[in-house]
């Protein structure tokens, strides 16, 4: 067993209280909500009667075929406030695993992402009292809005640990599954398969005011549920709490990042000056490296 810790704007008619509360918001001019942002990514997977929206992400992502086709899925208590969602998935074999399923929009540390792994694939299922030989393998499954890996690795790429000479995995407890959107380059009209379907909402959904054609039923249903206007007013607010504290979030981190530039500024030109550079010489080193950067 695994545990996966995975139109134009409808014509509807809208009472004035309601579009009075749309108006000002900065997204009344959008169709769609953002999938990435936590409040809509669960309300399109973590909602029960959505299960076959799941089924189709978790298949298509996974790339399952044959008897690993996931049949069942089940939503699992939340012990982790670094994911969105964990699922344990039932295949056509009868195999069970977890997958966890993360939204990661900054830069993250493999070496951090694998201690988290490790710790989280025994800690949340010792929590529920899970003997250890009844422990779960678990996938991994985290989508990030920014590269992380070579230029060489696809948008969908995976990995498990796999013995060196033979390539075969003997250890199957672990194993990630990564989506970076910005490698994803396809337009509507070479959308094909229904992997193809969900990235490219993952990535463009907030972007668009119509349904891509010829999109499958499970695509069509999320873009439905991601549809502005089929939300109400305490959904759209979490949704704007979320948003505000990522960009918070950022703010914080491009701060600290500036300060940081700041301070080896400061370490490298008083060590110049100790070497006898003069004020007017610093400022000359600093303009030609900014020349030469922007002519890279």
């Amino acid at each position: 067993m695994f545990k996966i810790a995975i139109l134009p704007l409808t014509k509807q008619k809208l009472c004035k209280t309601r579009f009075d509360q749309l108006r000002n918001l900065m997204f009344v001019y959008k169709r769609f909500f953002n999938p990435n942002n936590d409040v809509a990514f669960r309300k399109i997977f973590a909602i029960k009667q959505n299960k076959p929206l799941l089924l189709s992400f978790l298949n298509s992502i996974l790339r399952r075929e044959g008897n690993n086709i996931i049949e069942e899925v089940e939503l699992l208590p939340q012990n982790s406030t670094k994911s969105i969602l964990n699922v344990s998935c039932y295949d056509k074999s009868g195999y069970r695993y977890i997958v966890e399923m993360q939204n990661k929009r900054l830069s993250i540390f493999i070496q951090r992402l694998e201690r988290y792994v490790s710790y989280s694939t025994y800690s949340d299922q010792l929590f529920q009292n899970v003997d250890y030989l009844e422990l779960k393998p678990k996938i991994l499954l985290t989508i990030l809005n920014h590269k992380i890996f070579p230029k060489e690795i696809k948008y969908i790429s995976y990995y498990s640990n796999c013995e060196e000479k033979t390539n075969k995995c003997f250890l199957p407890n672990i194993s990630y599954a990564f989506i970076e959107l910005p490698k994803f380059d396809k337009c509507e009209e070479q959308l094909k398969t229904p992997e193809d379907y969900w990235i490219y909402l993952l990535k463009e959904a907030d972007n668009k005011n119509e349904l891509p054609k010829n999109a499958p039923s499970e695509i069509q249903a999320a873009y439905k549920i991601l549809e502005i206007y089929n939300w109400d007013l305490a959904d759209i607010n979490n949704y704007e709490n979320t948003m505000m504290a990522i960009l918070d979030r950022n703010d914080e981190i491009i701060t600290a990042i500036e300060e940081g530039k700041k301070e080896i500024r400061e370490i490298i030109e008083h060590q110049l000056l100790k070497k006898g550079w003069s004020s007017q010489n610093i400022s000359d080193f600093y303009t030609n490296l900014l020349v030469k950067k922007s002519n890279n």
